[in-house]
């Protein structure tokens, strides 16, 4: 099920307006020609062109002004997006009239991507044709998109222009307020069994899961006593029923305690194709850990600046997180120091650290100051430490 906000577009700063179109104006020239000519020369009919003219022109101005104040417009972004995927922009536009009918209507929406690799921004446009809206009546379009890159998307302003009958006049209603949208990372494919990968010792990484006892596992079923068993597993009832002991049984789930560290490493003239894999690779590890109860999750973004956010515990502070890759903007020195000292505030320096760059980690060491090998010495002297190179073919095996 996909869940939707909701934006009203026709707040107190909404702007309306009419205006002639290109015809209008040549029909005004026309009318005060016909108008002109008829007083100065005496020419009845002329007089008689200049008021039906004049006539249409009124005409099309009171039906510009009805639209006007008949129209109300919102628009339904989803809530969580991710790179790659097909979504749809909903408007919904109201005919608040009881008499008129609406006719040939032109929506139009502003959109501005902004790409956080290297700082590219695209300005496009939502289009929507609505060619009838009866009295009291409302509708429902949908605009079909598709976002490559994860990044910042701005809507807004949004109009709503009609020149319906004539031509001569554009009745425009304009939303002043802009919403912002969030893209996150692509998704990638992880192979069957890559936590065994994630957690195999590769300089000094210890396995950071464990299973859930009793009381944080999910009631699994029943099964005859046997030797060892503690007494308070004993499913009382049950056992009175069939006049033999039976014991509870509690399905033991994995829960991971973890702090993850992104590279936002990116030289000038090196293409963006290996730092984007390693923020796709982290967005997609915790997609898929924060499932399971009680993980406990933080992550660090090392980019232009340093920023921390727990990744676990809700919707919230998943959608916090998937933000703050979205944010991240690479840099040729990213701000490691920020970075773990956000992750110690936040997770403590006790947890297991995995890195994820597009660079060995040899070649981060020799790049990094000093001040961040001392950051980073706490957790290589305990053993607790995982880097993974997403520009390695090795690494690549499983995702």
């Amino acid at each position: 099920m996909t869940f939707f906000r909701n934006q009203s577009l026709l707040s107190p700063d909404y702007h309306r307006t009419i205006r002639p179109t290109r015809l209008g104006m040549h029909f005004l020239f026309v009318t005060a020609f016909a108008m002109l000519g008829g007083a100065l020369r005496g020419f009845n009919l002329l007089l008689v062109i200049a008021g039906l003219l004049t006539g249409a022109m009124l005409m099309q101005w009171r039906w510009a002004r009805g639209n006007l104040m008949a129209l109300s417009f919102s628009r339904r972004l989803p809530k969580d997006l991710f790179a790659g995927d097909r979504f749809e922009v909903q408007y919904e536009i109201e005919n608040k009239s009881r008499w008129m009918t609406l006719w040939l209507l032109r929506l139009e929406d502003k959109l501005i991507t902004v790409g956080n690799a290297k700082g590219s921004q695209a300005t496009n446009a939502v289009r929507v044709v609505m060619p009838k809206i009866g009295p009291s009546m409302s509708v429902v379009e949908r605009s079909p998109l598709k976002i490559s890159r994860r990044g910042e998307m701005t809507f807004g302003p949004a109009t709503i222009a009609s020149s319906f009958p004539f031509d001569l006049l554009t009745s425009r209603v304009e939303s002043c307020p802009e919403e912002t949208l969030w893209v996150y990372p692509k998704l990638l494919n992880l192979n069957k069994g890559w936590q065994r990968f994630l957690f195999a010792r590769h300089g000094g990484m210890t396995a950071a899961s464990n299973r859930s006892g009793r009381s944080e596992g999910e009631f699994f079923g029943l099964r005859p006593y046997q030797t060892g068993d503690a007494v308070q597993r004993i499913h009382w009832r049950t056992s009175a029923r069939l006049d033999e002991p039976v014991v509870t049984q509690y399905e033991q789930t994995k829960r991971y305690s973890l702090c993850f560290l992104v590279d936002g490493f990116l030289c000038d003239e090196s293409s963006d194709h290996d730092v984007e894999l390693a923020i796709s690779l982290v967005a997609t590890m915790i997609k898929e850990m924060s499932r399971l109860r009680h993980s406990r999750l933080v992550l660090g973004t090392a980019g232009k600046t340093g920023r921390g956010a727990v990744a676990s515990g809700g919707a919230v502070r998943f959608r916090e997180a998937m933000q703050l890759l979205a944010r991240l903007q690479v840099s040729d020195s990213p701000d490691f120091i920020t970075a773990l000292d956000q992750l110690k505030e936040k997770a403590g320096p006790a947890r297991d650290l995995v890195v994820v760059s597009p660079r060995s980690m040899a070649d981060a060491l020799e790049q990094v100051t000093e001040e961040t090998r001392q950051w980073l010495r706490p957790w290589l002297r305990r053993r607790t430490f995982r880097w993974i190179d997403v520009s390695s073919e090795k690494e690549r095996t499983w995702f």
